[in-house]
């Protein structure tokens, strides 16, 4: 099967992240190309380093902006091309209008909350009028995906849930080991990763505030932000908020390094589709500290594999922080070991397995 894969850019995100993972997956049976719109560089090819050689990748080199053009080149990639599949991520689908209106049937992932993906009232016009044609099969990465998607849309989509590729018994460098224990205080302080884009969705500033009350209440603990920031000034909100024992690191290829090696995964979304970095932390045994929003509600029962706060307020959050400290190590252990057994489902060759049904389906 020649497949063609088609995102905006391969910068650091989860959306890009699964692109890559899937990209990675079915070029072991198959013919796939990733086609980027944008430039592969500066902040645009970070997920490149880690495509698979069978993985054919091609980038447009869209210009920033406005750029009508690319509307006609992608029409003339896919037609020289002649790919059995395209299968579209996050803003690509509008850019490839022309080919799945006109000369082959789409998939398109949606990565997140239905109504907050489609982003604008042209962008969310397109896309009704790409599924409600029958032209683009929709698929959803989790049940709240879903339910956001039959209530945006008022039709069905397929669901498929999210996955990610997780080395069995990753090895942590020396390097890595030696970084964390420099942010520790002693052997005894414990350690939260909130891997996230650091923005107003994610709300950095929330853990950054929490962490400041935990703080000043005797806590030995240190939070490790990892993510990229396009926003100067909301990073410094957040520096703003910190008490010293947090650190903002920026991007890092290797998440899963840190996430096994500290052990706990916070993360206070205002919403979400299914975090790929939720995967990330079931893989590796890393407690999920959350909110309950998006397809977080169905992996992580509270007490049992992760703890998951009230509500999305900073006080239900406070206190949900403040149980993951007060736990003893023997729960810790315990409840690392839940969040691991919790990853199987979520594999990326399981998540590819059933995409390439879907791509099947739509040939036949």
């Amino acid at each position: 099967m020649k497949i063609i894969e088609i995102v905006p850019a391969l910068a650091s995100g989860g959306g890009e992240r699964f692109v890559v993972d899937l990209c990675n997956e079915l070029s072991q049976k198959h013919d796939v190309t990733l086609l980027t719109l944008y430039k592969l560089e500066g902040i645009c090819d970070f997920y490149l380093p880690q495509i698979s050689k069978r993985v054919r990748v091609v980038s447009l080199n869209k210009k920033r902006g406005a750029d009508l053009c690319i509307f006609w080149q992608v029409y003339q990639f896919i037609k020289k091309e002649k790919p059995d599949i395209i299968h579209t991520h996050l803003r690509a689908i509008v850019y490839a209008i022309i080919p799945e209106l006109f000369t082959i049937h789409g998939i398109h992932t949606v990565h997140s909350d239905a109504e907050k993906e489609a982003n604008n009232k042209l962008f969310g016009w397109v896309r009704r009028i790409l599924f409600k044609s029958g032209r683009v099969t929709p698929i959803t990465i989790s049940q709240d995906s879903h339910r956001s998607f039959v209530e945006f849309y008022g039709m069905n989509a397929i669901q498929i849930d999210n996955g990610r590729d997780i080395p069995e018994n990753l090895p942590i460098p020396d390097a890595i080991k030696s970084e964390i224990a420099g942010y520790r205080k002693d052997e005894q302080t414990r350690v939260i990763v909130q891997l996230a884009h650091l923005d107003d969705i994610k709300r950095q500033d929330l853990m950054a505030s929490v962490a400041m009350r935990l703080y000043n209440e005797g806590y030995n603990f240190t939070v490790l932000f990892i993510g990229r920031w396009d926003s100067e000034a909301f990073k410094q909100k957040v520096e703003k908020a910190m008490p010293p024992c947090c650190h903002i690191l920026g991007q890092r290829q290797n998440p899963l390094e840190y996430l096994k090696e500290t052990g706990a995964f916070g993360l206070c979304s205002r919403y979400e589709g299914f975090p790929i970095s939720l995967i990330e932390a079931l893989g590796v045994g890393a407690i999920p500290i959350c909110t309950p929003v998006g397809g977080i509600l169905n992996v992580i029962k509270d007490g049992e594999n992760g703890l998951l706060s009230d509500d999305i307020s900073e006080e239900a959050y406070y206190r949900t922080i403040k149980r993951y400290l007060d736990m003893t190590e023997d729960q810790i252990t315990e409840m690392r070991a839940k969040a691991i057994q919790s990853y199987a489902p979520y594999s990326m060759k399981e998540c590819a397995k059933k995409y390439v049904e879907v791509f099947k389906s739509i040939q036949s």
